[in-house]
């Protein structure tokens, strides 16, 4: 998968742009059908958190996108802190 080959090779100090690898890296796994492998998004979530971008706050809706086909309690989790970040960081500059 291209997010995981981009994560390998991104060099030490690009974090905005890891953060939004791994939770692209996540909304393609759920978007893949593999809900169990797209829930590592915690992690990238856990980093999102941390970083202030507006990119990063588009990556959360492709995520909460990626996760409307699924109701379990681990997406229903993802979903729901995805959701919270999202709304944290607007996706276009005030005016």
């Amino acid at each position: 998968m291209h997010f995981t080959d981009a994560l390998r090779l991104r060099r030490p100090g690009f974090d905005r742009v890891k953060v939004m690898d791994r939770i692209g890296l996540a909304a393609a796994l759920l978007a893949e059908g593999e809900p169990e492998q797209g829930t590592a998004a915690h992690q990238a979530l856990d980093e999102a958190a941390r970083v202030d971008s507006t990119l990063a706050a588009s990556r959360l809706n492709t995520l909460l996108d990626a996760t409307r086909r699924y109701r379990t309690v681990a997406v229903d989790e993802v979903r729901t802190r995805a959701a919270d970040l999202a709304a944290a960081r607007p996706t276009t500059a005030a005016a």
